[in-house]
């Protein structure tokens, strides 16, 4: 990861942003270091889940696993959305800041995950960021309840050419963010739609989702 900068993405919107001053190494050099937690640390993870620091660390591998011309996060109608998706989750992903409408299938039987907003720095810049951090998530008209991750230390592998990470290679850092789990949703469509914010950023992507 560059001094100085962090990854940033709201709802899987990728930033390169340099609002995070603290070097982004220490982060790097003692990932051990860098205990997961969360809005309520003590609370067991429910059957199925992911914890904070195997959500993260896997939706943030997914979304820099394709380049910038099939990458999910870049994607402007849906069409990458199956990119290299895992057989035990399905990542949703955001935009990089604009109002997006995506369609996407999604396997029968397969729980759905995504980030309202978050980010892959230090422990300055997820503070920093968490402080602002805000979002919903609307599926079929009802609210969904969000996590909250203060910080969990991570291993981000990219390809080259994905806009996550800008190029090939692998980093450590402190992942945060806003998230969503959802449990398998029943055959047939359903209508999901993502709004995430911290500070200047804020985004709103909607999702026709297909179960089946």
């Amino acid at each position: 990861m560059r001094t100085g900068r962090s990854f940033v993405l709201a709802a899987g919107a990728a930033l390169l942003a340099a609002a995070c001053t603290a070097p982004a190494s220490s982060p790097s050099a003692a990932p051990s270091a860098a205990e997961p937690s969360s809005a309520a640390p003590s609370a067991p993870v429910a059957a199925g889940r992911l914890g904070g620091a195997e959500l993260q660390g896997r939706w943030w591998n997914w979304a820099a696993s394709s380049p910038e011309r099939s990458n999910p996060v870049q994607d402007r109608d849906g069409t990458f959305c199956a990119a290299n998706q895992p057989g035990d989750v399905w990542f949703l992903a955001g935009s990089f800041g604009e109002e997006l409408q995506r369609t996407c299938s999604v396997p029968a039987g397969r729980p759905v995950a995504f980030p309202l907003v978050n980010l892959v720095g230090d422990a300055s810049g997820c503070a920093s960021w968490m402080k602002g951090a805000k979002g919903a998530a609307v599926l079929d008209g009802r609210p969904l309840t969000a996590e909250r991750y203060e910080g969990s230390a991570i291993r981000l592998t990219g390809v080259e050419g994905n806009p996550v990470t800008g190029g090939a290679g692998t980093s450590g850092g402190l992942a945060c963010g806003l998230w969503v789990q959802i449990d398998p949703l029943s055959p047939g469509p359903h209508t999901l739609r993502i709004e995430g914010s911290s500070g200047s950023f804020a985004l709103s992507v909607g999702y026709d989702l297909q179960v089946g």
